[in-house]
């Protein structure tokens, strides 16, 4: 798993606002982390090491829901979950049962189903549909 890399995808993803915003169900500065409340000002050094707090706290909880499976992850999965525990939350992830229970059977193709009859999949468009095929494909393509 590469740190750098996720953060850059982050940044790619989440996009960078000096200014919070409200964003679903929090107030959301920087690159897409919590903010304090609303016109709150962040720097993007600033937000950056935030970003890499967060992303780390991700990292851990990815650790958390599969370090012990002992199903194969290659990387762009694991990146991939990274970042929707970073986006979703630890809690948020962990309430994803289907797509849980089928990365944990290494079935990717269905994991990646249920993560698409999603409320967050709707939301986050995009972004979503590449995470997605990532977790179905196990590579990355560009323009997907």
């Amino acid at each position: 798993m590469n740190l750098d890399v996720i953060v850059e995808q982050l940044k790619k993803d989440e996009g960078f606002s000096p200014i919070s915003f409200w964003d679903f169900k929090q107030w959301t500065w920087g690159y897409g982390t919590k903010a304090p409340g609303v016109d709150f000002k962040i720097t993007k050094e600033d937000a950056e090491i935030e970003l890499r707090e967060k992303t780390e706290e991700a990292i851990e909880g990815f650790h958390r829901l599969f370090g012990a499976t002992g199903v194969e992850i290659n990387e762009v999965r694991e990146h991939a979950l990274v970042n929707m525990i970073f986006n979703l939350g630890y809690t948020g992830v962990k309430n994803f049962k289907n797509t849980l229970a089928a990365i944990y059977r290494g079935n990717w193709p269905e994991a990646a189903h249920h993560a698409r009859n999603s409320l967050w999949y709707r939301q986050v468009t995009r972004r979503a549909r590449r995470i997605c095929n990532e977790l179905e494909r196990g590579v990355v393509r560009n323009g997907v």
